[in-house]
């Protein structure tokens, strides 16, 4: 009895903490996590010259303001992996256009205002707005005032912009602050475990 209480808890604490910000997040790409993707990047919670991410460990870089969601192999870019919209919202913007290339020192000047490559934003209620970035060139099905149900496909994961792999770029903003769907809060503790988390099923 005190052991399916515990669990009862644990359960109702997680779903809890999903949303605690009054904004959830469906999983933003067509694929298996950890499968047929996996996650490379996490927001930068460290303000100084280093990096760190919400665990406190280095699975970012200095400055990085987005999840980066990569795809293993380039035949999967190529087949086509879906990019989805995280929430229910209304295109804001989009570009599409750029070539799917690697960056290179040839042409880095080519990125120059451009780093997302092509992309997609989306803007919700409340202030809240996603942006998708590093998309497949053509691929995007959206326009701009189009409204958005979570879910939907915008188009599909490239290699434009400034990057190196294949992979989704997601960044999320409240109120024009970025904000770390994995630890919404200010501030992180490596010393204790939080649950707090935008995504509407918590990813492990």
């Amino acid at each position: 009895m005190i052991r399916r209480f515990c669990a009862i808890l644990i359960v109702a604490c997680i779903s809890q903490a999903a949303g605690v910000q009054g904004f959830e997040l469906s999983f933003p790409v067509d694929c298996a996590l950890d499968r047929s993707c996996y996650i490379q990047q996490y927001v930068d919670h460290d303000t100084t010259a280093g990096a760190s991410d919400f665990t406190c460990s280095g699975l970012s870089y200095d400055g990085h303001k987005g999840t980066d969601f990569a795809l293993i192999t380039l035949r999967q870019m190529e087949d086509g992996v879906n990019v989805l919209s995280a929430a229910e919202g209304r295109v804001a913007g989009l570009r599409d256009g750029m070539k799917d290339q690697i960056l290179s020192s040839k042409n880095r000047s080519d990125f120059q205002g451009k780093n997302c490559g092509n992309g997609v934003v989306i803007t919700h209620e409340t202030g809240w707005t996603t942006q998708y970035c590093h998309m497949k060139q053509g691929s995007i099905r959206v326009q701009k005032g189009q409204k958005v149900a979570a879910g939907e496909i915008l188009g599909q994961i490239g290699l434009s912009g400034r990057t190196e792999f294949p992979h989704l770029h997601l960044t999320m903003r409240k109120d024009q602050k970025v904000i770390d769907p994995f630890h919404p809060k200010d501030r992180i503790n490596c010393t204790t475990s939080d649950q707090t988390t935008l995504w509407k099923d918590p990813l492990d």
